[in-house]
């Protein structure tokens, strides 16, 4: 067991070191990606500077040499030119008398140039003379980017190992620590489990932030349960409304099933109810269907269910009773209820459709059935049970 601890705990300590080198791996090497790129773009802009001025100047030397045709003087100034590093090849063409007043190039043995090259056209009292072309090699920044890289690497390099020992135990304590924390509460609260609690104690911002998400848990879960309260229970009566209905009736009637045990479901409804609205209103009503609501109740068993599915139409759920035994206690409800007096001074009658479940039928058929064994009490006088006969 102690063993298995170990092994766990090191697996943390190992996850928690691989997420400190990466935090700091990302940056800095996106540092050195990004500090080598400006590198070598400055080397470019450089590189192509460099190209432009070097065009420049062979464009204003070489007016005269074109108009004269005087080779002499470009090659002295191509010659110079030429020492530097950078260029490669050199063209000087007059249009004037269509030759090259100068073609000159480096010859290097068992050396190809990366090169890449620029022509500017030499005109003077608008007048073509000819161009000057230079060819820069590419491949003359390539050594002073390896240059700048070693010393950026070790720039950063050095940067990296004081930020370990400088920074590892302030982002285990006060970053890594809490971050998994948070990302546990956060987990727990994507998965809607709001009932459990995160105690925070510190002061700083993330432990703000942990007492904030706590507290919108708390608030979320209170929310969360009034809410799924009011969606299965009717307001006025509160007894289980429709939704509340459906949701209890389907597991009831799958244990039955399985288990072949009997089940039966009667519908309610108060007679003449909308004399009564109408009469003495409908606050009289709400009361009269308050009062019916408290004395059924107050008649059957916790495990039956009673709910209201309409305006004056109720539903119950008998588990684990037999037609005979649902009509017996039906009619002493019914009893009960015409024996009352109501919040308008008058009593109150109900007629009561009844069927059982055999473990085929569907949830609405069963209501179906015991609707039309309803309606057969009311045709036949109301205040009355009558059996939906198969």
């Amino acid at each position: 067991m102690l063993i298995n601890r170990a092994i766990k705990l090191h697996s943390v300590a190992l996850y928690l070191v691989c997420v400190l080198l990466l935090g700091l791996l990302i940056p800095i090497t996106a540092g050195m990606v990004i500090t080598l790129g400006q590198e070598r773009i400055k080397l470019e802009d450089e590189l192509s500077e460099f190209h432009r001025e070097t065009l420049k100047t062979l464009v204003v030397s070489t007016e005269d040499a074109m108009l004269s045709f005087s080779p002499e003087g470009v090659r002295n100034i191509a010659g110079v030119l030429l020492k530097d590093e950078r260029i490669v090849s050199i063209e000087v063409f007059s249009e004037l008398f269509d030759l090259y007043l100068l073609r000159v190039s480096k010859q290097i043995p068992d050396h190809q140039f990366d090169s890449f090259s620029m022509r500017e056209t030499v005109v003077k009292d608008d007048e073509v003379l000819g161009y000057v072309q230079v060819e820069v090699d590419n491949g003359w920044i390539i050594p002073r980017i390896e240059e700048a890289r070693n010393r950026i690497i070790i720039l950063f390099s050095s940067m990296f190992l004081s930020a370990l020992l400088l920074v590892v135990p302030a982002i285990y304590y006060k970053i890594l620590k809490p971050l998994r924390r948070l990302t546990r509460q956060a987990d727990l609260l994507s998965k809607g489990e709001l009932g459990i609690e995160c105690d925070w104690r510190g002061k700083d911002e993330l432990s703000l932030l942990g007492k904030t998400l706590d507290s919108m848990r708390s608030k979320l879960n209170d929310n969360f349960n009034v809410m799924k309260e009011m969606a299965v229970t009717d307001e006025l009566t509160g007894l289980p409304n429709r939704h509340g209905f459906s949701a209890e009736i389907k597991k009831i009637m799958h244990l039955s099933k399985r288990y072949k045990h009997p089940l039966s479901i009667a519908i309610f409804d108060l007679d003449y109810f909308k004399a009564i609205n109408d009469t003495y209103g409908h606050g009289v009503g709400d009361e009269v269907l308050k009062e019916f609501s408290r004395l059924v109740c107050s008649r059957i068993r916790n495990t039956d269910i009673f709910a209201r599915i309409g305006g004056e139409e109720f539903v119950m759920v008998m588990p684990e009773t037999s037609i005979e035994a649902a009509k017996l206690l039906l009619n002493k409800i019914r009893e009960v209820i015409s024996g009352q007096h109501f919040a308008h001074g008058e009593k109150v009658t109900t007629s009561i459709g009844v069927t059982s479940y055999s473990g085929v039928e569907q949830l609405d058929q069963l209501l179906e059935a015991a609707d039309n064994a309803l309606y057969q009490a009311k045709r036949k006088g109301r205040d009355q049970v009558v059996v939906y006969l198969r």
